[in-house]
């Protein structure tokens, strides 16, 4: 072994050695606690991302050494930690309660008219706002049950919808997103889908998406097994992808801030691709030229204004 390769196996193997003992630590000290939230599950997940890059430059740079367990333990440890979690928010339908059962109801008690029974807000188990399991739907906060405190927002198996969560210009004058704050989203299985929300508090994590649109604002965004992809991001930090295709980067509109003037400019940021790690470009992103980006939010202002899910497909990226 020459002396290049001896000093790069004497700095790699203690900091490797660092940073699993530290992520190892972080671990456990998430399975003691009660609950989790999506940050520190976050938190643990770019701990992991970043291990596994050094890990794989080192074998990038000696083929012949055999890869360590240690990577497949420690992502087994955090998908138990995020299967625990997200089972208890698990994306299921919102049935409305069924009444308790009575064998012979009082005579002067009326029954419920229909109007009544229609308009009554479904009880839900969960803290969380759940959006799942509709096709060709125009879904806005309309179909969400109110929650006054802070909460996440969970959304599955949509195709074909468009998802307008941002406030009305009525609803608020400071940018925020009224009586509902959103603290973290999670997205899985979306095909063929537009889906605007305001910026939101925490993170974004998405999952098996397809030909969609997103228009977001988050602390942290991280999107997974995805493809076809136009993101319109407001971020503070560096977005993450992995095991993504065709993906497409722009800035947030300011038109969907319901106060531009009170939000700060947009914040250029880098793209961070888990499935490149060489120096060159990746090719699995892109940046929006300014001509789509403005006839993009040209087609996204007009759903809004029309309630349109006809015209879906003109938006929905090639």
């Amino acid at each position: 072994m020459d002396n290049s390769n001896w000093t790069f196996l004497q700095t790699f193997t203690p900091e490797f050695q660092a940073m699993r003992s530290d992520l190892d630590s972080k671990v456990a000290a998430a399975k003691a606690l009660p609950s989790l939230s999506p940050d520190t599950l976050n938190e643990l997940s770019v701990l992991l991302a970043k291990a596994t890059k050094l890990l794989l430059m080192q074998l990038a740079r000696y083929p012949h050494m055999t890869r360590s367990s240690t990577r497949s333990n420690l992502e087994k440890s955090i998908e138990t930690l995020r299967a625990a979690n997200v089972a208890k928010p698990k994306f299921a339908f919102k049935r409305k309660p069924k009444p308790p059962a009575s064998a012979s109801p009082p005579a002067s008690t009326p029954k419920a008219s229909p109007a009544r029974t229609a308009t009554s807000t479904p009880l839900s188990t969960s803290t969380n706002l759940v959006l799942s399991t509709h096709t060709h739907k125009y879904l806005t906060r309309s179909d969400l049950t109110d929650h006054p405190q802070q909460t996440d927002l969970a959304i599955s198996d949509l195709d074909f919808c468009i998802i307008d969560l941002l406030p009305s210009s009525t609803t608020t004058n400071d940018g925020s997103s009224g009586n509902m704050i959103i603290s973290a989203l999670h997205a899985r299985n979306l095909t063929n889908c537009v889906l605007l929300l305001p910026v939101i508090e925490g993170s974004a994590l998405l999952h098996d998406l397809s030909q969609c649109v997103i228009v977001l604002g988050s602390h942290q965004f991280r999107m997974h097994s995805s493809k076809n992809i136009d993101v319109l991001l407001s971020i503070s930090s560096n977005p993450i992808i992995e095991d993504c295709h065709s993906i497409r980067f722009a800035q947030y509109p300011e038109i969907f801030l319901a106060s531009p003037e009170g939000n700060k400019e947009s914040t250029p940021f880098s793209v961070q691709d888990f499935s490149h790690i060489r120096p060159t470009p990746s090719p699995h992103y892109s940046w929006m030229t300014s001509e789509s980006h403005s006839n993009l939010i040209q087609q996204l202002v007009s759903f809004r204004a029309k309630a349109d899910i006809m015209g879906i497909n003109d938006a929905l990226p090639q």
